[in-house]
């Protein structure tokens, strides 16, 4: 009995020893937590950022430029940073380096109603009109788009519309499309009861870019390099484990987002999942990073979006060897 009670104390002293040992860190989504976040919470629930010695808290932002100015500030350590918006803003996005993709593909897409304007391919687009947002720098990635696709960006419509407003708009036929990330779909879907909602996909019509990173300041990464690699290696397990089991992953979620809805989570990540896995990422493994696809991305940006201060470049934002070796892969 008396070694059996050493041995509880024992083990009650090693697991203190080991949560006192647990490094704090801070990670911001790029949004509000929705469904297409489930991988991050999938990580959190299953242990795997405590596997690493990891104590991790998982933070709202309230948008792409809010998670920018959190990690930049150092406010967050860590973060979902959009990399469209990242060089987007220049030089005030310089501190800022990406060591992990999750969206090789980029979300956009431009939905429409069926029956309605039903916009399926690129030469729809003409003399569209289109709700968004005349502050964001998106409606300039359409009208790069539509020049790509040989289709004239001037006759491209933009309507102001608040986010919130877009749906509703597009159900009376207020306007005839609104801009949207794909995830958006299953909300979308059951918003809209009596048309069908149709998305026409950028990254369908060689829309090449990359999205959505795991980011982190310089400063951080040449005092943590270590901390860097472990929090990467227990989010992309929790990727492979979220896009491979979806329900499981909506049951996970939902312990931390209580508003999520299962069904939603899990179609949001059926999408994701298109984002996410790629012929790159199914040999190479979650994260993978082509400098190629990368010096694509930022001159797409550079090219076609009125960029404040210096720009950046591709080496700028990018730091090799943060990826889990051997690779996670779906």
């Amino acid at each position: 009995m008396f070694r059996h009670l050493i041995a509880i104390a024992v083990a009650c002293l090693a697991s203190s020893a080991l949560q006192a040992q647990e490094r704090d860190l801070k990670f911001t989504l790029d949004f509000i937590s929705l469904g297409r976040h489930a991988p991050w919470y999938v990580a959190l629930g299953k242990g795997y950022y405590k596997e690493e010695g990891l104590n991790v808290t998982i933070l709202p932002a309230k948008g792409t430029a809010d998670a920018i100015h959190s990690v930049a500030s150092g406010v967050t350590e860590l973060g979902f940073i959009d990399i469209p918006s990242l060089v987007a803003s220049g030089s005030a996005g310089g501190a800022i380096k990406i060591v992990a993709v999750n969206y090789q593909k980029p979300p956009y897409c431009v939905f429409s109603l069926n029956p309605g304007a039903n916009v399926t391919e690129p030469r729809q687009m003409k003399d569209l009109e289109l709700g968004s947002s005349t502050g964001s720098f998106v409606p300039k990635i359409w009208q790069a788009f539509m020049a790509m696709n040989k289709v004239d960006s001037k006759t491209l419509k933009i309507v102001n519309i608040e986010p919130a407003s877009r749906v509703p708009m597009l159900a009376t036929g207020k306007v005839q499309s609104i801009d949207l990330f794909i995830m958006s779909e299953p909300s979308i879907r059951r918003a809209i009861t009596n048309a069908k909602p149709v998305c026409l996909f950028a990254g369908d019509y060689g829309l090449e870019i990359y999205a959505n990173a795991i980011g982190v300041t310089d400063e951080f990464l040449a005092k943590n390099p270590e901390i860097v690699k472990k929090f990467v290696r227990a989010a992309l397990r929790g990727w492979k484990d979220a896009l491979a089991d979806p329900e499981e992953a909506a049951r996970i979620e939902v312990q931390y987002v209580k508003a999520l809805d299962p069904e939603i989570i899990k179609e949001e990540l059926a999408i994701v999942k298109r984002l996410a896995v790629t012929p790159d990422v199914e040999k190479n493994g979650f994260g993978y990073v082509s400098l190629d696809r990368l010096r694509n991305t930022v001159n797409f940006i550079n090219t076609n979006i009125d960029v404040p201060g210096e720009k950046l470049n591709a080496e700028q934002i990018f730091r090799s060897g943060y990826l889990p070796d051997p690779p996670i892969r779906p």
